[in-house]
């Protein structure tokens, strides 16, 4: 039997569309995931790989504009956050609503946060979508997820990239994602993007026939006719925000840097006391952790950083 492939898949908000570029550069080698554990956008993609949704979900965040996010949010502010995450939720669990992290098809983790007592929570069980809907709210932006009897956020403020997570699973060799690394000028060695471009062409489920089959039940066709049904109102919601003239950072902008800041540190410290087998540290740092409208480059960085490591990860695989 060889050796178990785990994926630590890290936080990071919109830069955490890596992550796609990275689990299809592992399709594309030929190389299976045995392990998955993720904390905040890291958990989302993480599960709805375990879902078998990711061709889905690539398709939708590549056409994606980041304020139509907030057309999925109800302004809740001063409770305790700025929007609320029911909306989201939702689809998650009419998506989800069959699905148990220990039935999903990849043994999944998603890493939490207490909010009350500050510790770290692991979902290793229990309805994939409420782990999930757990592990993406970000301090201060959406509402915590009361679950069972917790108040639990984004599991990046305590575990930003959970290493040892997935190594207790029973990984053998554990790949590790920070999103959050600040980049340095070095020369590397470039990925033919032809390569690229080929593993990113435009994805259709066809049948038989070879004719692209419409599945309007999905989660992604349910998501982009939300999105129609909410043009009008999403406009003076985005207004409420965004005004045509900023004089400066936003709030959102504020509260990104300030989160990206502290994340860093974390992640150092994590890092150091739990060392990965192969790190991967795609640039992008000149993304915001609400650029979710740069999905396509994101997703490419995330692609050429995996794909540039692949001979390494073979080495350590067969060793």
């Amino acid at each position: 039997m060889g050796k178990k492939l785990g994926l630590a898949l890290g936080s990071g908000g919109a830069r955490g569309w890596a992550h796609i570029g990275v689990i299809r550069a592992l399709e594309r080698a030929g190389i299976p995931i045995d392990y998955i554990a993720g904390a905040s956008i890291g958990a989302f993609v993480g599960a709805i790989y375990a879902a078998g949704e990711l061709d889905e979900l690539e398709e939708f965040v590549r056409d994606l504009n980041w304020k139509m996010i907030l057309s999925l949010f109800d302004v809740v502010f001063p409770t305790c956050g700025l929007l609320d995450g029911n909306k989201i939720y939702e689809l998650l669990t009419e998506h989800l609503q069959e699905l148990y992290i220990e039935e999903a098809g990849i043994p999944f983790c998603c890493v939490a946060t207490d909010l009350i007592t500050g510790q770290e929570v692991q979902l290793r069980s229990g309805k994939m979508a409420d782990a999930v809907r757990a592990s993406i709210s970000i301090p201060v932006i959406f509402t915590p997820f009361q679950y069972e009897g917790r108040y639990l956020g984004d599991g990046g403020i305590v575990n930003p990239v959970p290493v040892q997570v997935v190594r207790d699973m029973g990984a053998d060799i554990v790949v590790a994602v920070n999103l959050n690394h600040v980049d340095l000028p070095v020369a590397e060695e470039q990925v033919e993007e032809t390569e690229i471009e080929e593993t990113f062409q435009r994805r259709q489920r066809l049948n038989a026939d070879g004719e692209v089959i419409e599945e309007e039940t999905n989660f992604i066709t349910r998501i982009r006719r939300r999105y129609q049904s909410l043009q009008e109102g999403i406009k003076e919601k985005i207004s409420q925000w965004f005004p045509d003239e900023p004089s400066g950072p936003n709030i959102f902008d504020v509260i990104g840097i300030t989160l990206n800041v502290l994340e860093q540190r974390i992640t150092q410290s994590i890092l150091t006391q739990y060392p990965p087998d192969l790190l991967l540290q795609p640039k992008l740092s000149q993304y915001s952790i609400f650029d979710f409208h740069e999905a396509d480059a994101i997703i490419r960085e995330g692609y050429r950083q995996m794909r540039r490591a692949i001979p390494e990860l073979c080495k350590k695989l067969e060793s």
